[in-house]
């Protein structure tokens, strides 16, 4: 985040060193013409992953193309606005910087092929490209995230946004009392714009409720030693109770690393499963704030010791392996639908005829024709999708 109105500088930026030497050695080899991938920033809110294209622009002597991700909702826009801003030079022949702000904001019925079409564009940029947003792991960032070099802007700490704070204070001849620059830093959880709106406002007493990400939350969970203090991690984010359970199951031997804390752990997160499992047979939700706590609290306080050493935590392997092989069980909800319909049975028990269709079918070519397509009898006979072995022959 720059910390004045002043068109940013690198020097100017609050924060994430690496990072910052980073995203400058990228645009130095735009600079000496080099073709580098474009670059995908991620950050919370504040983090200064906008002030960070602007600087490069401003340090390059570069100029500055600015989009945002509404802007760019269908292939038509993306087509008329972004393939023509990165396949030419500016003006006079210099180099072009196109940002694309909040690139995961992309959403919804509007956003017709837009993720898809910026992917196809930057793939064959001819100008340097930087797209922000606030989470890695969205959806909608899979089919731009292939192209793109990743770069993190982590919030900064209390300490350097209450020197960034009494640094701004002095150029703007602000008067601080003792410790309000702290207590602003403080109340800002590291977004250094909102610590700098509340300096300006002369607002020592914010306070804030900010929604976390989910690396935040697992930080806070596993680095919790009080009870309240893991619960009201997980309250602090809109992560559905079934997928924070997921999370914290994957990076539980990551931050329990001393086998009995680990053992506890599985143990707190097994009984949180059995008040899942009561929840769904009764549908008596009382029992949700007892699997919460379990998951939460009751895993914080397994480990026999404060964590504090860094932990890496890691996207829930169970989450990545159902999006990978999503195609494979539409198709077989698909073929079992139809089973079921015509054999008058639930969904459940129409598995149970599926040898038997894939008999008639091996036997009597074309007898199922007009029931399943071509990828649902491949399904049935258990032979490669032939619509997915056609893309793949074209190369796809």
């Amino acid at each position: 985040m720059a910390s004045s109105e002043a068109k940013p500088t690198f020097s100017s930026l609050i924060g994430n060193p690496s990072a910052i030497a980073a995203a400058k050695a990228w645009a130095q080899g735009w600079q000496e013409g080099k073709r580098q991938p474009p670059l995908l920033v991620i950050g919370s809110t504040g983090t200064g992953k906008t002030a960070l294209a602007h600087a490069i622009a401003h340090e390059f002597s570069w100029e500055l193309f600015e989009f945002n991700a509404s802007d760019l909702r269908d292939e038509e826009s993306v087509s008329t606005l972004l393939a023509n801003a990165t396949s030419s030079a500016s003006l006079f022949g210099g180099t072009r910087l196109i940002l694309i702000d909040d690139a995961d904001s992309l959403s919804g019925t509007a956003d017709r092929g837009g993720a898809g079409a910026i992917a196809k564009v930057i793939a064959s940029a001819r100008q340097p490209v930087i797209l922000t947003a606030a989470d890695y792991y969205d959806k909608k960032l899979s089919s731009i995230k292939a192209h793109c070099q990743q770069l993190e802007l982590r919030r900064a700490h209390v300490s350097t946004i209450a020197k960034f704070l009494k640094q701004e204070a002095a150029s703007r001849s602000i008067v601080l009392a003792d410790g309000d620059a702290e207590k602003i830093a403080q109340a800002s959880s590291g977004d250094i714009r909102a610590a700098l709106n509340d300096l300006r406002a002369r607002n020592a007493s914010a306070s804030r409720d900010r929604e976390k990400n989910i690396f935040d939350i697992m930080r806070d969970i596993f680095k919790s030693e009080k009870y309240a203090d893991a619960r009201k991690a997980a309250f602090s984010t809109d992560v559905d109770h079934d997928t924070l359970k997921l999370w914290i199951a994957q990076n539980l031997p990551a931050a329990c690393v001393r086998p009995f804390d680990l053992s506890e752990g599985y143990d707190k997160l097994s009984r949180a499963d059995v008040f899942d499992g009561r929840i769904r047979r009764t549908q008596y939700w009382g029992y949700l704030r007892y699997s919460s706590d379990l998951m939460t609290s009751g895993v914080a306080l397994s480990k026999s010791s404060p964590s504090n050493g860094y932990v890496q935590f890691a996207y829930p392997d169970y989450i990545r392996a159902m999006g990978s092989s999503k195609s494979s069980r539409t198709l077989r909800k698909s073929v079992l639908s139809k089973i079921a319909r015509m054999c008058h049975c639930s969904l459940a028990q129409s598995g149970v005829y599926l040898p038997l269709f894939e008999a008639v079918s091996k036997k009597e070519e074309g007898a199922f024709g007009e029931l399943f397509d071509e990828d649902e009898l491949a399904f049935i006979m258990k032979k490669p999708a032939k619509k997915a072995a056609a893309n793949k022959k074209a190369g796809k």
